[in-house]
Parts: structure tokens; sequence; C-alpha cells
């Protein structure tokens, strides 16, 4: 990747409302009283609400230099929360109060996020290094030095651990040591990039990867070797596809920035379906239904048909991006935050709004439901971490000013 005109590129478009990647968490259920059956039209008895519980900023201290792009996505492990900043590095918090457990400085900040397995904490920084630290301690266990910027956060499987740099290196890690056990490069363009990069994907015995040429990737996961390459960017400026690949039965699902979200073969990696609505983030699919919902570059958030790629519905926003979204437990709710906006709580029966809270900086991070303390964690762009208590209140018992107002 030529870095001088890919930083260029990368500041122009985090003008245009930021870019955010996280890793996927998930969890089992939501008590049956956030059943969206009672929920009844505007002036009915009850409402949502996201209301603040906890807010923390995440830098060590208050920080005055350009403005860095929060953006990863907070790690809930058991009764603690672990959020990576792009200012110093990587804190571990306790969940229920607040209190911070343990912080790991990185030089340059850490803004892909982390990733949780088996009592290690794994994630590359704006120092070029991955590291590995141990999760009830934060002390560091190895250090590789990956010579780029790691914008986005590893992957864990089997013995193994993989991660993509922004100089377009997908590099494999003996995950006991950090020792290298190979990397694949491929042979970058002079074409403008966008400040964002693609996690790589492990399913079964492949490795799957987007890369700022355009083109999707399967590697083989014991020694890198290419299965089949894809190229789906197309477009004259930012052809990018950064989208993290995501697999359900025989088909990976990604897109490119200025370019299609495709349906790919898994096996042989042909085009099942493609539709014109580029963007970054990962598609998100939907557990009890066929469908799936995908940010664009244009600030719409999409409604598709699992099998056909049919645009279902759409929500169109006012200004900015919608980061990924994730869904409830239930399936009938789902959130999503604004680069330039509020974090937004959507009736997935009707495609509409049934709450927001304001940040006041914007939201570029994936948010997370927690069923077990019933809220929903995100990182705003100004480095705070935020726990959002979700609640389904009668409108007599908010106060009287507050009633008439709508998300």
């Amino acid at each position: 990747m030529n870095f001088i005109n890919s930083r260029w590129a990368k500041g122009i478009v985090m003008g245009l409302g930021g870019l955010a990647l996280g890793s996927s968490l998930g969890c089992s259920s939501l008590s049956e009283k956030l059943s969206l059956s009672h929920v009844l039209p505007s002036g009915g008895a009850r409402e949502f609400q996201l209301e603040p519980r906890l807010t923390r900023f995440t830098g060590e201290q208050e920080f005055f230099g350009y403005r860095r792009m929060h953006r990863a996505t907070p790690w809930l492990v058991g009764d603690a929360v672990i959020i990576a900043n792009a200012i110093d590095g990587v804190v571990k918090y306790d969940a229920n109060t607040g209190r911070e457990i343990w912080r790991f400085k990185v030089d340059g900040g850490v803004e892909g996020g982390v990733s949780v397995a088996e009592e290690r904490v794994y994630f590359g920084g704006g120092d070029g290094n991955v590291l590995a630290v141990d999760l009830r301690t934060g002390k560091e266990l190895w250090r590789f030095a990956a010579r780029a910027d790691i914008l986005s956060a590893p992957s864990v499987s089997g013995d193994r651990v993989y991660l993509q740099t922004g100089a377009d290196v997908v590099v494999a890690l003996e995950r006991e040591s950090g020792k290298l056990a190979w990397l694949y490069n491929r042979q970058m363009t002079g074409n403008l990039s966008i400040r964002s990069t693609s996690q790589p994907t492990v399913h079964q015995d492949r490795v799957y990867a987007g890369f700022a040429d355009g083109f999707v990737v399967s590697l083989r996961a014991r020694d890198g070797a290419m299965q089949w390459e894809r190229k789906l960017g197309k477009a004259s400026r930012f052809r990018d596809v950064d989208a993290t690949p995501v697999i359900r039965g025989q088909r990976l699902f990604t897109a490119s920035f200025d370019g299609s979200l495709v349906a790919l073969n898994l096996e042989s990696g042909e085009v099942s379906w493609q539709v014109d609505l580029g963007g970054y983030t990962p598609v998100r699919l939907h557990e009890a239904e066929s469908k799936l919902y995908f940010s664009t570059h244009d600030g719409r958030l999409v409604e598709l048909d699992e099998s056909s790629g049919k645009v279902l519905r759409e929500l169109k926003l006012k200004r900015g991006m919608a980061t990924r979204p994730a869904i409830s437990p239930t399936g009938n709710l789902m959130v999503f935050g604004e680069s330039e906006g509020r974090i937004q709580l959507v009736n997935l029966e009707n495609f509409q709004g049934v709450a927001s809270y304001a940040t006041g900086e914007g939201v570029v991070g994936e948010p997370v439901f927690d069923r077990q303390r019933q809220q929903i964690w995100v990182m705003s762009l100004g480095g705070n971490l935020l726990a959002l208590k979700l609640n389904h209140k009668k409108v007599a018992e908010r106060f009287p000013w507050s009633r008439t107002r709508k998300p």
C-alpha cells in the first residue's frame, strides 16, 4: 500500500463521518420484560429508554492532540469489560462498578480493539506490535513486531492468532509463543485507500480477508497458501474491501467501500448475488431469520433478504454513517450508532426508532448488548466507554417535561 497516498485519502474519509470495525459478541437472551408485544404506538402506556448508567473516559489522562478514531468494540468477560482506545492502550474495568482493574499502555493506542480467548487478551497497536496479555493481571505474555499499524482486532482459532496490518499483510502467529507461522502479502497498487482493514475470518481450514486493492481472498489456514481470490472493488476512488467477511452455511458476505455488497460461494468464491451497496462494516446476520443488515457509506442502514440480496427495508440517517448494528438476543430490537449523531434503538417489527441517546460526540464503534445487566455498551468517538441501561417504562413514570420528547 502507498502510505503517502493512503493516509491522505484516509483523512478525507474520516472527515466524511469516520470508520469503525469491531469484533462480534453474542448474548443468549434478554428478560421477557423487554418484549415488544407491550409497546404501544406513540403516546401509549410504555416507552423504551436508554439511560446512562456508567461513563468512563478510557485514556489515562486528558488528550488534547489531534482527533483519534476510537472504533473498538467493548468485550464482555464475566463481570468485566475490556476496551481499547486509540490514545494509549487497553483497559479492563469492573462491569458493575466501573472500577479500573488494569491498564496496558501502548504508544499510538489500539484502534482495532481486542479479542479474548482462554484467559488471554490479544490486540495490535499503532506502534506496529501485536501483543498477548494475561486477562486477569494485564501482564504482557508476548509481543510480535508486525512493523505496520493495526486497525482491526485479531482472530483467534485453534493454536493460531490471525491478524491483518495496515500494510495489507495477513499474519498467522503461534498462539502460545507469538512466533510467526506464516504471512501473506499482496502486491499493492497505487489507488487511494480508506483508513480501515478487514479482520481475518477463520472458518474450518480457511482464512478469509479483504484487501485495499478490491480483492477478497481465501487462504489455507495451515500455511497461508491462496485458494481463490475474487475482485469486488472496481471503483476509481476507494475500492477497499474492509468489511470483515461474515459466513453462514456455504455463503460468505462482504463488501467493498465504493462498490458492492456480495454473497460468495465459500468454496469457490463465485458470486451468488451482488447489490450496489458500498460500505466498510461487516453485515449483521439475524440469528432467527434469513435476513441481514448492512450500513452503507452513503448513510443508510439496509435490511436485505439473505438468500437473494433483495432490499427489504432501509433507514436513512440525517448525516454521517451508521455503525455495524447489534441485534438483541430476543431478535426484535436493533441498536446502532451514528458517526455524527446518536445511539439509536430500532423496533425490527416495524423498522422504526423507539429510543435514542446522544453521546455528544458520535459513535463509530459497534455497540454490544449485555444480557446480564440489561444494558448496552458502546465506545464514543471521544474515547468514552458508556453503559446505557435499557428500560421499558410507563410514560407516567417519567418526569412531565420529558414525556413528549421523541427519539
